[in-house]
């Protein structure tokens, strides 16, 4: 008998019981997503200045988002509110691949395991499996890697725009208030920058489904010197910024 954790035991079968096409919507959304970690209300500041309109919604019992079609120099690109927390993200996520998602752009904010100014741009080129819906979508690992190829582009487009990053690994966690001591020094000992709540699950789920994936993070707070923990502002100069910047890099990316 198997007496390692469940999350553990993958299970390789590409068929669930319930499909992400369960309810045979009409719709059919462009296939460049900005998947938007910030505030509505700082999409509908965003929203007011560009061309859009309504392709979509996804129901839930406490989140209910809209899904936007968004025009830009003439390219179309697909707009949506992220939740918070990798479950919720991945499931709304894997609903709109099934509808034409295929190039992914999440942007949100991070917390800092090390000092790092609030508001740094960074792109995660890995990611540390610190929750548990990553491992229903790939086999059992610590790391999950950023794909490349993708991930190349989406670094060529920031900088044509003259905006500078760095590329880190990223630490994903599912417990907000168990960011403990021993969890930061360890995760900080493997290479993590950030910590936040999405990253390895939405690039798995990516995997799995075969789309493209990658994600600006912008620092928040700071647990870089934990005995002094830095709250600061929690990265809210950042939402509309990375509205911009993440839909100006996605326009320039190619279709698919």
């Amino acid at each position: 008998m198997n007496k390692q954790p469940f999350i553990l035991d993958y299970d390789n079968d590409e068929q669930a019981v319930l499909e992400p096409d369960f309810e045979n919507l009409p719709y059919h959304f462009h296939s460049r997503l900005l998947y938007a970690f910030v505030p509505k209300e700082k999409i509908d500041t965003f929203l007011d200045q560009y061309p859009h309109r309504t392709l979509g919604s996804f129901r839930t019992i406490s989140f209910r988002p809209k899904i936007y079609e968004v025009k830009i120099n003439n390219e179309y690109f697909t707009l949506c509110q992220a939740p918070l927390g990798a479950p919720a993200a991945t499931k709304l996520l894997d609903w709109l691949i099934n509808y034409g998602v295929k190039r992914v752009l999440a942007i949100g904010n991070a917390g800092a395991l090390v000092d790092l100014p609030e508001n740094t741009m960074l792109l995660p080129n890995c990611a540390i499996r610190g929750e548990g819906t990553s491992f229903y979508y790939l086999k059992p690992s610590q790391f999950i890697r950023i794909n490349r190829n993708y991930l190349s582009q989406v670094e060529e487009a920031i900088l044509d725009l003259g905006f500078k990053y760095d590329e880190i690994v990223t630490w994903t966690t599912d417990a907000f208030f168990r960011e403990t001591p021993k969890r930061v020094t360890q995760f900080r000992r493997l290479g993590a920058s950030t910590v936040e709540m999405e990253c390895s699950a939405l690039a798995a789920c990516a995997q799995f489904r075969k789309v493209d994936f990658a994600q600006i993070l912008f620092t928040k707070d700071s647990l870089a010197q934990m005995e002094n923990y830095g709250r600061r502002g929690w990265g809210r100069k950042s939402y509309g910024i990375g509205l911009e910047i993440g839909a100006k890099v996605l326009i320039n990316l190619d279709e698919k």
